[in-house]
Order: C-alpha cells, then sequence, then structure tokens
C-alpha cells in the first residue's frame, strides 16, 4: 500500500472516530427528586357539580397535603448544542382532597349527609422538546415544551350518616401539555448537577357525579438531580 493510500485510509479512519465520539456525546441521562405541586380551583368545581340528591347543600372541598415527594428519569439526545430530544418518567406523588355536604330536609339542625377523602396518583411518560442556553462558562438554562402520557389514579372513601363507609377507586389515562424551565452547572465534562420544575397541564376530568368526573388538577414537580453526558 502506498504512503498516499495509507493516508487516506488513517484519516478517513480519525475522522469515522471523531464522529462516533461526537455521535456518542450528543446521549445523555438524568434522574432527579424533588417535591411536587398542584394547583386548580377543585372547591368551585364540587359547587358547579350541583347537589348530589335534590336536598342536600354544599359545606366545603378542598386539597389537602398538596405537597409530596416525587422525580423524574430521562435520556435526551442532543442534535446540537441547543436542542434536545428528551423521553423520560415522571411521578408527580399524590394529592389528597375531601368534600363534605349536608341535608337541608328533615333534619333540624341540619346533619352533615357525608363526608369524602380522595387521593389522586400521577406518573406518566414524558416527550420533550428542550432548548438549552450557556450562561457563563458552567451554567446553562434550559426551557421545555411537550407532552405526557399521564397515567392517573383515583381512589375514595365516602362516610355516609348512618350507612358506614363506601370505597371506589379508578384510573385514567390521557396525553397532556407538558412545560418545563431549569438550570445546569457542569461539574466536570460528562457531569453536571441541575434543578429544574416541570407541569403537566389539566389532568384529570372536571367533578361530576360519577366515578370519573373527580376533579381536574395541573400537577407541578421542582426537582434537583444529576445529568450524565455519554
Amino acid at each position: 500500500m502506498s504512503s498516499t493510500a495509507s493516508y487516506f485510509f488513517s484519516a478517513v479512519a480519525a475522522l469515522s472516530l471523531a464522529n462516533a465520539a461526537n455521535a456518542q456525546s450528543s446521549w445523555y441521562a438524568g434522574a432527579s427528586l424533588g417535591a411536587t405541586f398542584n394547583s386548580g380551583n377543585y372547591s368551585s368545581q364540587v359547587v358547579a357539580a350541583g347537589e348530589p340528591i335534590e336536598g342536600f347543600r354544599f359545606v366545603s372541598a378542598d386539597r389537602k397535603n398538596g405537597s409530596e415527594a416525587g422525580g423524574r428519569l430521562a435520556l435526551g439526545y442532543r442534535f446540537n448544542p441547543m436542542f434536545a430530544l428528551e423521553l423520560g418518567y415522571a411521578n408527580f406523588g399524590k394529592q389528597n382532597v375531601n368534600y363534605q355536604f349536608e341535608k337541608t330536609t328533615g333534619l333540624i339542625p341540619p346533619e352533615r349527609f357525608f363526608t369524602t377523602r380522595g387521593q389522586f396518583k400521577l406518573d406518566g411518560i414524558t416527550l420533550d422538546l428542550v432548548s438549552s442556553a450557556p450562561v457563563g462558562a458552567n451554567f446553562s438554562v434550559n426551557g421545555r415544551v411537550g407532552l405526557m402520557s399521564t397515567n392517573l389514579r383515583y381512589s375514595e372513601v365516602a362516610t355516609f350518616l348512618n350507612q358506614g363507609d363506601r370505597a371506589f377507586s379508578t384510573s385514567d389515562r390521557q396525553t397532556r401539555f407538558h412545560w418545563g424551565l431549569g438550570g445546569a452547572y457542569q461539574v466536570s465534562k460528562p457531569l453536571a448537577v441541575t434543578l429544574d420544575y416541570t407541569q403537566v397541564q389539566s389532568v384529570g376530568t372536571r367533578f361530576a357525579w360519577n366515578e370519573k368526573g373527580n376533579g381536574r388538577l395541573s400537577y407541578g414537580l421542582l426537582s434537583a438531580g444529576i445529568r450524565y453526558n455519554f
């Protein structure tokens, strides 16, 4: 083999290795843990549904213990320094709710008819387009938009006057808009620490007097974690 041919094949091999290295560095994985938050006027949804039966009056409805532990796992592919596509799993923890009605006819004074305690659990798969921009040598900020395939589980226990407890559970899968903002500090070439807020919009079905209409809420997650570039 001539020296020219050897040089050519050596150059092709070096270029191939460089492209392979670049392709490898385009992939990254991340994991984070944090606290979840919920928003949505649950009380107004219960009021808007009206009386469960004629002769009963709304007493109260609210969300309880709205911040629970949650987390995210993600695998991303970076097309260039600014844009990446990210496939992830997000767990938004639990949200407790309750509502109460009382009987307004036949009882003097009115006595409470029932008290209901419910709990939502939400997780699902996310697919996001992520945009990043550097802020100084080691810091960067990012924003994400995408969709989440949600898995919402709901369980409820209702205490009826002189009738004991009644309970049921149900689940619902939907596709909902997902977005987020965050930042990262590059500790080393492959490793970064991250802080992100993500939210999935309007999950569930507005409150109605059936087993599917348990309330529609938005769920957020503030989490800290690590990201590793392969």
